[in-house]
């Protein structure tokens, strides 16, 4: 390490670079911090330049007074000002100018510009920008692995990374308890506050459905056709978030799921752009927003979180629904030369929040994927984190200058180090840096970037590689000056146990839930308004879920189960269902134990079903192997992604028998000189493959209801999904369909007894075959045939009943249009 790179960044070298990152995508300039007084309240900074000299505590008018809280740190109040929190543990000492106190955070004894809250977030980014070392600015850069280990007591690997400047932490443990969180997050920012200019930790999670309250998941709010749920629904969570000391969101997921088959539809909003963008600005504006009690908006505050949307530009036209965490589904492919179509949520609904003050989504997410063109339409074949072309469009024509984020895992070896794998970590992190990214996701160690910025000091020289750190180090604390995180990173455990999953919250959280359930079919009004009387009797069907193996290695034993509570069953219904041999013949569990095979069932006797009303099967999508699907890592074989539970061929007219994009391979060619090694793409097609999705018995278990109930009996299928799925095999024997996107179960009994009118719509089509799904272009939105039911209702995008019929409404006015297909927002 060259001795420059101790010294602090120059802000004359890289004054132009920063600048731009200070100017952020916001429209106007927001609070210093989130915990900061009404804007115009603040009181007056006094003249002078940083640092200043300060008073001696406790002297002349006092303004402010300190109270150590129930969970030990200690919290000062500032009148008219900021609220301040500090470990007393920390060796961080308070000072005192004007009157009020603050945070000598790097312990000189003077009031420096970042520490004074009074300041605006630029300033005192700008401020502590120019007192950080490379050493800093590489801390920064590391966005830490999962972290499931979250009590009061830090373990050693989390010091360690601490240790080394880390300070963005992915919080992963949504199942550990509330408190568990809160303590965790204090132990954390305890830990690290008296250290260097004591830069805070932020704290992030993914989009989380346990251990908070239970709102619809993205996919779910899609359905609703409502922006305004969405908007409701993130800034609830984002109180909730902040009251176990997680700032940031790694999310709304912004991609477009114009491919039926890949397996994070359920995390988007949809294959629509209209609707996609308008869904990811109410999420993002409701995520980073806090609003006073009447919901007026004040911008960044206490209740924000900083929105990482994700993924750039848009992970969703995976070639034949393939996932790029692996490397068979590393491609997006463009056949229909959609690129720009995927764009629109992002530039046109996270960018231009129009709910929210604070502008624009605070941070983006890069996605793992290579966009394929023979001719490089999209740029160099790398992932997009390292593409100049991407991150080019995302800093240079539509002008984003906040944070960008790499995926997690891109760097090591063996890793999703797409089109780079000849590359050192630290040449791949320089690849990625001057591409224009400033955080490399799921990493601990900043040996890689600060042998980055070696390779910058050969390559273009030390002056333009600390420009460079610069311009990324002011970006990332800024992010931490938005949410308030330096002035006070501390919470109280006691009122992250009274916010977190409430019941107010959870009460309106499952109302939303209610609005996005879909009635499909509803032959001969087999679902209507409850008319009271004696409870119906209802056959629900259990359903076995296979052996499989976990992402450990381990074996996770086959099961049956209700998929409905009984106690939440029998308050709507008599119920009948089936029973389980004395008996199980399945695989041997660690113990030796046999556990559950599919023959150990006992289904219900048509003698047992004789008496029932309905027959209520709760079943699920065709499953596919999640992230893995479309390859069988056994054989080496590519393999189809079906949207059918029974088995299905790949051998239709519509199947590519040459794949459109594959790795460049050494291949031997036979010519009149001989055996020639030449390198040529590499098939990734599956033509004539199959394959039966690992839940079939679930169609089974439809089939097996309809055949046995009595004539007077109606047929209900409820499918809760997380992709489109074909009715074809079981719609003409059921009378009623419902579907919703991973909500509670509970909501089908609710809907099947009257207790609510379905109002939810398709956001993404359902298609006719697998024909149709072969047939449709991955990077197109809405253009594949859909289902034709007995009644001929076609189950196309925005299609819906309610116990009226067809919806027609101002939702369907509005989106049933033809799909967008360019971004309204041209760039710069």
């Amino acid at each position: 390490m060259k001795k420059q790179t101790k010294q602090a960044l120059s802000l004359v070298l890289a004054g132009v670079m920063l600048m731009g990152a200070l100017s952020g995508c916001t429209k106007k300039d927001p609070a210093s911090t989130g915990s900061a007084t009404p804007s115009g309240t603040t009181p007056p900074v006094t003249s002078g330049s940083y640092p200043m000299d300060v008073e001696e505590l406790g002297s002349g008018t006092v303004k402010w007074s300190e109270e150590k809280t129930t969970d030990g740190w200690m919290q000062v109040t500032n009148e008219g000002g900021v609220t301040l929190g500090y470990s007393p543990e920390s060796g961080i000492k308070l000072i005192q100018k004007d009157g009020y106190a603050f945070k000598d955070l790097n312990k000189n004894g003077k009031l420096d510009g970042y520490e004074d809250w009074r300041q605006d977030g630029d300033a005192r980014t700008a401020d502590i920008a120019s007192q950080m070392t490379v050493e800093d600015v590489a801390g920064l850069m590391l966005y830490s692995a999962h972290q499931r280990d979250t009590t009061a007591t830090l373990t050693e690997d989390q010091i360690s990374f601490l240790d080394m400047g880390l300070r963005s932490v992915l919080n992963a443990a949504a199942a550990n308890p509330t408190a568990d969180q809160a303590e965790w997050a204090n132990a954390m920012q305890a830990y690290v506050e008296g250290m260097g200019l004591g830069i805070p930790v932020g704290i992030s999670t993914d989009p989380r459905s346990t251990g908070v309250s239970v709102w619809p998941g993205n996919f779910a709010l899609a359905s609703t056709f409502d922006p305004s749920i969405a908007l409701e629904a993130a800034n609830q969570l984002a109180k909730e978030y902040r009251a176990m000391g997680i700032g940031t969101l790694l999310g709304p997921q912004t991609d477009l799921s114009s491919e039926p088959r890949w397996s994070r539809v359920n995390g988007t909003y949809g294959d629509d752009p209209a609707l996609s963008r308008d869904m990811a600005q109410a999420a993002v504006s409701g995520s980073q927003s806090t609003f006073d009690a009447g919901g007026a908006d004040q911008g960044w505050g206490a209740e924000s979180v900083l929105a990482m949307i994700k993924h750039w530009p848009g992970d969703g036209p995976g070639e034949s629904g393939r996932e790029s965490h692996n490397f068979w589904g590393k491609y997006n492919v463009y056949p229909g030369s959609s690129f720009e179509t995927h764009l629109i949520p992002f530039v046109d609904g996270g960018f231009n929040l129009t709910d929210s003050s604070t502008g624009s989504a605070a941070a983006v997410m890069s996605s793992y994927s290579i966009a394929w063109d023979e001719d490089e339409t999209y740029g160099e074949l790398v992932g997009s984190a390292y593409s100049e072309y991407k991150i080019g469009l995302l800093r240079e024509t539509y002008g984003f200058n906040g944070i960008i984020c790499t995926d997690w895992g891109i760097l090591a070896d063996g890793t999703k180090t797409w089109g780079v794998d000849d590359l050192t970590p630290g040449e791949r992190f320089y690849k990625a840096l001057m591409a224009g990214v400033d955080q490399l996701g799921g990493f601990n160690d900043p040996a890689p970037i600060l042998d980055a910025y070696e390779i910058g000091i050969d390559e273009i020289g030390e002056d333009a590689i600390l420009a460079r750190f610069q311009e990324s180090g002011a970006r990332l604390v800024r992010g931490f000056f938005l949410v308030g995180l330096f002035d006070n990173p501390y919470v109280s455990v006691s009122a992250a146990k009274e916010i977190v999953g409430n019941k107010e919250a959870q009460a309106a959280g499952m109302a939303a839930q209610q609005k996005s359930v879909i009635m499909l079919k509803n032959e001969g009004n087999t679902i209507k308004a409850a008319a009271g009387g004696d409870k119906p009797t209802v056959y629900i069907p259990m359903m076995y879920t296979p052996e499989s193996v976990n992402n450990s290695g381990d074996v996770v034993p086959g099961a049956w189960t209700l998929p409905v509570d009984l106690k939440d069953a029998n308050q709507y219904f008599n119920v009948v269902t089936d029973k389980l041999k004395d008996t199980f013949t399945g695989t041997p569990d660690k113990d030796g134990k046999a556990t559950p095979a599919y023959e150990d069932i006992i289904r219900a006797s048509k003698a047992e079903l004789a008496d029932c009303d309905y027959a209520l099967a709760i079943v699920k999508n065709p499953q596919n192997g999640g992230n893995n699907g479309g390859y069988d890592k056994t054989t080496s074989t590519y393999v189809p992604i079906s949207l059918q539970w029974g088995t299905y061929t790949a051998n239709g007219v519509s199947v590519r028998s040459e794949s459109l994009a594959g790795d460049m391979v050494d291949t031997e060619i036979a010519d009149p000189y001989g055996v020639q090694k030449v390198q040529a793409k590499e098939n990734r097609s599956y033509y004539g493959q199959s394959f039966t999705a690992t839940n079939t018995t679930d169609l089974d278990a439809i089939l097996y209801a309809a055949d046995n109930m009595p004539e007077t009996g109606k047929v209900v299928v409820a499918v809760n999904a997380g992709n489109p799925f074909i009715p074809a095999e079981f719609e003409a024997k059921a009378d009623a369909i419902l579907t919703g996107f991973g909500v509670n179960n509970k909501l089908f009994l609710g809907a099947l007894a009257g207790e609510f009118e379905p109002t939810g719509l398709l956001p993404i089509q359902l298609p006719a075959d697998m024909d149709a799904v072969e047939t449709q272009l991955e990077d197109v939105p809405r253009d594949t045939k859909c289902y034709v039911d007995a009644a001929g209702n076609t189950y196309d995008f925005a299609f819906g009943l309610n116990w009226g019929g067809v919806i027609d409404d101002a939702r369907t006015a509005k989106y049933k249009v033809d799909p967008l297909t360019a971004p309204a927002n041209t760039g710069k």
